[in-house]
C-alpha cells in the first residue's frame, strides 16, 4: 500500500492527538500522575503545527502562515513535554527545568526576524535538531530514576525517545547529504507516526505499572512504622533453609507500661523510631519486619551463628542508646531478642519455633538481653511436609 505524503500528514496529527486524549484520559482518572497534562498539551501543539504543514502542503495556508507556525509548534512542545516528564517521572514541579522554554521562545524571536523558516533546508535541519537533542534529554531524565524506581516500562519509553532522536539525526544527514542516505518525507512521518504512539503507551504504561507497584508495597508495608509487614515477611522466608540462616524474634521490653504511662501515641512513635533505628543498622541482604504488636522479626539468609548474635546485640545496644522524645518526655526503650541459627537444613517453621523460645528464655531471664537457641543435635534433613514443628533443640 502506497501512501502519499498528504495522507501521512493528515494521520500524523491523528495520532498525535489520539495520544494527547489519552495522557487527558489518564490524568483526570488518577489525580496523583502529574505532567500528563503538559504532556497532552505538547502533542495537541505538535499536531496543530503538523496539520497546519499538511494544509500548506495542499495549499490551502500561504506559505509564509505555515512554515513560520508549523516551525515554532516543534520546540514550544517539546519543551513542554520535557517539563511534563520531569513531573511525572519525578512527582515534583519542574523547577528550574522551566528554564528549557528558553529555547522555544529564543527560536521564534530568530525566526521572526531572520525569516530562516522560509527556506525548507533550514527549518528542516533546525527543527529536527530541536526534536533529537529533546528526545536524548527526555531518554536520559527517563533512564536516570531519581526516584529509584524498579519500572521496567522505563527501557521500552527510555527507548522509544532513543529511536526518535535516532529517526530525527537520520533526517537530518539526508538533508544534508542526500547523496549518501536516502529517505523520504513519507517514510519518516510514517516511522515518526509509530514511534509517537509508542511514547504514548509506554508512557501510559508506566503510570499503570507505577501505580500497581505502590499498591502492591501498601499491601506489604506497616503503616505505622514504614517498614515491611508480616505478610510481606512471610512471602519471602523460604519453606526450607539451610545450614547457616538465622532467624531473630525481637519484642520491645515492657512496651505496655509506654503505653500506660505516657499515651498510645507515645507508643506509636516508640515503635516507629525502633523500627527505622533497626533498619539503618542493618545491610540489604535481612530480611526486617513488624510481626505484630511490638514484635519484630529479622531473618538472615546467610550468617554464621556468632554473626546473627552480634547483629541482635548491636541492635539491642543501638536502641538502648536512643533517646526517644515524645511532647518533650524521653522515654527509655529496650530489646529482648531471641536468636535461632539454623545447624543444618530444617524448614522454616522450626527455626521461627526455635527463636521464639529463645526470646521466651530472654524475658524470663530479665529482658534487655540476647538468647541463642543451643541445638541439642544436628537437625534432620526430611523435614515434614506439613511445617509442624518438631521439637528437636533445646535451650541451655
Amino acid at each position: 500500500m502506497h501512501l502519499d505524503l498528504a495522507t501521512i500528514l493528515t494521520l500524523h496529527p491523528l495520532s498525535l492527538t489520539v495520544g494527547a486524549i489519552c495522557f487527558l484520559f489518564v490524568r483526570f482518572r488518577s489525580k496523583h500522575s502529574r505532567g500528563l497534562g503538559k504532556m497532552a498539551v505538547a502533542f495537541f501543539v505538535l499536531a496543530a503545527g503538523s496539520l497546519l504543514a499538511g494544509a500548506g502542503a495542499q495549499n490551502l495556508v500561504d506559505y509564509d502562515t505555515w512554515t513560520f507556525w508549523s516551525f515554532v509548534s516543534g520546540p514550544v512542545s517539546y519543551a513542554l513535554f520535557w517539563i511534563g516528564l520531569i513531573n511525572l517521572l519525578e512527582e515534583r514541579s519542574a523547577g528550574r527545568g522551566w528554564f528549557v522554554v528558553v529555547l522555544p521562545v529564543s527560536l521564534t524571536a530568530w525566526a521572526f526576524v531572520t525569516e530562516f523558516y522560509l527556506d525548507n533546508a533550514q527549518r528542516s535541519t533546525i527543527f529536527l535538531s530541536v526534536m533529537g537533542i529533546f528526545a536524548l534529554a527526555s531518554a536520559w531524565l527517563v533512564i536516570r530514576d531519581r526516584q529509584r524506581e524498579r519500572l521496567q516500562t522505563r527501557w521500552g519509553l527510555a527507548g522509544a525517545l532513543t529511536f526518535k532522536a535516532m529517526i530525527a539525526f537520520a533526517t537530518f544527514l539526508a538533508i544534508a547529504y542526500p547523496q549518501w542516505i536516502a529517505v523520504t518525507a513519507p517514510t519518516t512521518f510514517l516511522v515518526l507516526i509509530l514511534c509517537q504512539f509508542a511514547i504514548a503507551m509506554f508512557v501510559l504504561i508506566f503510570v499503570q505499572e507505577r501505580s500497581e507497584q505502590r499498591l502492591i508495597a501498601l499491601t506489604e508495608t506497616d503503616s505505622l512504622t514504614s517498614i515491611r509487614n508480616r505478610h510481606w515477611m512471610m512471602d519471602r522466608l523460604p519453606r526450607k533453609v539451610p545450614a547457616g540462616a538465622a532467624y531473630v524474634v525481637i519484642d520491645i521490653d515492657h512496651f505496655k507500661q509506654v503505653n500506660d504511662r505516657h499515651g498510645h501515641l507515645a507508643g506509636d512513635h516508640v515503635l516507629t523510631a525502633v523500627a527505622q533505628a533497626m533498619g539503618k543498622q542493618l545491610g540489604p541482604e535481612a530480611i526486617l519486619a513488624r510481626m505484630g504488636g511490638e514484635e519484630f522479626g529479622l531473618f538472615l539468609p546467610d550468617s554464621r551463628k556468632d554473626e546473627a548474635q552480634k547483629t541482635a546485640e548491636r541492635l539491642r545496644h543501638h536502641i538502648g542508646s536512643l533517646v526517644i522524645l515524645h511532647e518533650g518526655t524521653a522515654i527509655p526503650v529496650t530489646l529482648s531478642a531471641g536468636v535461632a541459627v539454623a545447624p543444618a537444613a530444617m524448614s522454616i517453621t522450626q527455626l521461627v519455633a526455635r527463636a521464639d523460645e529463645a526470646l521466651y528464655a530472654a524475658k524470663r531471664g530479665g529482658r534487655d538481653r540476647v538468647v541463642l537457641a543451643r541445638f541439642e543435635a544436628p537437625v534432620a534433613d526430611d523435614v515434614p511436609a506439613s511445617g509442624d514443628v518438631v521439637p528437636v533443640t533445646k535451650l541451655v
